[in-house]
């Protein structure tokens, strides 16, 4: 048995129930009476299974897939302008760039290739120009694209099911193709379409219906029924296309064109035609007709029919869609665990030299990562499952920095010192009376080092790391328990204002004046509440940013994946951005972030403001194991015009 084969076996054996019975039960029609075309285009030796409209210089025309000559583009008389010298196509993308001028992608069946294309006028007339090609593994059976904060974004899946997503962009003398991840479906998919107002990629995939599913790699992949296979008529179903000006889907299943409202598949379809003595394989809406194409054809029937009111656009998505973005300066290398390994950082500042500071961050599987700025992974400490790690300068002996990181191995906190050259030590392991060690952060409160600590399940204690003469007998003393509503991890102190804040995950923002609270006079208050625009839950990473007049407190939100900033009190909210792809240095964005550090500190020529290190949950560009992406704060200050 192939993996192929397998693949696709254990899809179907899965999904075909759920699909069938947990996808929108669309109640069938009464069988309409077939209609006949009103005329019909005869083209010559096109052999096409594929068309799509298209403007040019004012003008209607059709494009399509020739299996004897590559694309043909055809004016509304049927007239041929344009035709490429050869080649076997039999599924293309197409989308605008600007006025004029259309990307096209297709998979060229001789070569064994993806190709993009460009189409534009020259003096007034169409022409088709070259722009790159990249090898393929086996032949690819749909092609959508996507558009994504700017960018344009190509998924192709192949006969075996296997899909990628790339990013296809101008580089130098040629344009570039940069895989951002691998889908997987199975066999018999048979088209793709993306709608760019809500952000979803939809499938149709014989015999288990049309799925849905995020087209944004960042977020999770949500993948559902959009249409089920039982609620469309025949077992031959696809020729997406939407009509972007309408959100209407329109899809060929049998002898019948069906229109959906994008945003409405629940409601059934509010368009169903049968088409007298052809069964259609693609179908597009032009000047007010239906036109549509049989398998393998020369000829483009035009139906005059009366077309479904254009549906409402969705707002849902917008929200996310608009957030701000930041695009990514550096990452680290992947921890060595897979899964969801990555979770907290934390930043050293070299005082004699900035430039090289270190970053720590937590693998919660194996240990503690040490890198530099570039990324680099200098040193891995296998000390077991830490959580949350952070750290505060402390002169003692040769450290000038006191680490701390929850330990959920054999509960407690590792202890961690940095001398002056950069150089970090294991000082082990102080046991706690708490089930589950999870959030920390550190602060100081004069000359004593302070934690505080949550239990995964229970409360958060206040602790003195109390040093020691040497590495072995430094101590934990527990002074304060503050009881939570629930689930705690992420955590910040002003050491200056002896201010804790905390995230309750499906809360929001916590704020607690520490002398106030051991004092016994005042509680935490809640500052800033989860309502899915500027919180989503769950809240997790916390740090301070720290200049003065210019202070923020910067906090992940992962139900978005972006990031909020908040006045230094946490009481007025500053603005959002979500960090982006940075195709210069073929980095991608972050998304569902734990952890999280900021530092005010000129780190360098590329951080002369600061930097911001957050966890990545989707580790892209390629798929890998989760990592850190760091970020300057000069073009957080900038995106978000900032004073």
């Amino acid at each position: 048995m192939t993996y192929k084969t397998f693949l696709y076996g254990a899809l179907v054996s899965s999904l075909v129930g759920l699909m069938s019975a947990c996808g929108p039960q669309i109640e069938q029609a009464a069988a309409p009476k077939p209609i006949t075309p009103q005329n019909a285009l005869a083209l010559q030796d096109v052999v096409s299974s594929q068309l799509a409209p298209l403007q040019l210089g004012g003008g209607d025309y059709l494009l399509l897939a020739s299996e004897k000559r590559g694309l043909v583009l055809v004016d509304d008389s049927g007239r041929e302008r344009l035709a490429l010298d050869g080649g076997t196509v039999e599924r293309f993308a197409l989308q605008q760039l600007a006025q004029d001028n259309w990307l096209i992608a297709v998979y060229d069946e001789d070569n064994g290739e993806l190709q993009l294309r460009l189409l534009d006028l020259e003096e007034g007339s169409p022409r088709i120009r070259y722009l790159a090609a990249m090898a393929t593994s086996a032949p690819q059976v749909a092609l959508c694209f996507s558009r994504q904060a700017g960018r344009t974004h190509l998924f192709a899946i192949d006969e075996s099911g296997l899909g990628h997503e790339y990013v296809v962009h101008p580089r130098e003398q040629a344009w570039q193709f940069t895989e951002v991840r691998p889908l997987y479906f199975g066999e018999q998919v048979s088209s793709c379409v993306v709608d760019d107002r809500s952000g979803k990629l939809l499938v149709a995939q014989p015999p288990l219906g049309i799925w849905s599913l995020n087209a944004d790699a960042e977020m999770d992949e949500a993948r559902e029924v959009f249409v089920a296979a039982s609620a469309l008529p025949g077992a031959s179903f696809g020729g997406l296309w939407l009509d972007a000006g309408s959100s209407n889907l329109w899809l060929t299943a049998d002898d019948k064109v069906l229109a959906f409202n994008i945003h409405a598949p629940e409601q059934g379809p509010h368009f169903v035609e049968a088409l007298a003595e052809i069964k259609p394989v693609s179908a597009a809406v032009q000047q007010g007709a239906l036109l549509a194409l049989e398998e393998e054809s020369d000829r483009v029937h035009r139906f005059a029919v009366t077309l479904p009111e254009p549906a409402a656009e969705l707002q849902a998505f917008r929200g996310l869609l608009e957030i701000p973005r930041v695009r990514a300066s550096a990452q680290t290398a992947p921890v060595t665990s897979g899964g969801d390994a990555a979770d907290d950082p934390a930043i050293w500042v070299n005082p004699v030299n900035p430039s090289a500071s270190l970053i720590l961050g937590t693998d919660k599987k194996s240990g503690l990562n040490v890198y530099d700025l570039n990324g680099k992974l200098l040193e891995h400490f296998a000390v077991g499952r830490v959580n949350n790690v952070d750290l505060r300068p402390m002169q003692h002996g040769k450290f000038v920095a006191i680490a701390a990181a929850t330990n959920r191995t054999d509960p407690g906190v590792s202890l961690f010192g940095i001398s002056a050259a950069g150089e970090v030590e294991y000082l082990g392991l102080r046991n706690l009376a708490m089930e589950d060690p999870y959030g920390l952060c550190v602060y100081r409160k004069g000359a004593d080092l302070m934690a505080w600590v949550s239990d995964k399940e229970g409360a958060v204690q206040l602790l003195q790391i109390v040093p020691g003469a040497g590495n072995v007998d430094w101590s934990l003393r527990q002074l304060a328990t503050l009881e939570v509503e629930s689930q705690v991890e992420g955590c910040v102190v002003d050491d200056e204002m002896q201010l804790l804040f905390f995230g309750e995950e499906d809360g929001g923002i916590w704020r607690l004046d520490i002398a106030a609270f051991l004092g016994g006079e005042a509680g935490p208050q809640l500052i800033a509440a989860v309502d899915g625009e500027r919180l989503a839950a769950d809240v997790e990473g916390m740090g301070f940013y720290h200049a003065g007049d210019k202070s923020y407190l910067v906090v992940s939100s992962q139900g978005n994946n972006s990031y909020a900033l908040f006045s230094r009190d946490g009481s007025q909210f500053v603005g959002h951005f979500r960090v982006d792809i940075n195709l210069d240095k073929s980095l991608d964005g972050s998304s569902e972030t734990d952890g999280l550090e900021v530092s005010s500190a000129a780190l360098g020529s590329q951080y002369p403001q600061g930097l911001l290190v957050v966890q990545d949950g989707r580790n892209r560009m390629p798929s890998q194991s989760q990592n850190f992406k760091l970020v300057s704060w000069a073009d957080i200050a900038e995106t978000l015009n900032l004073p």
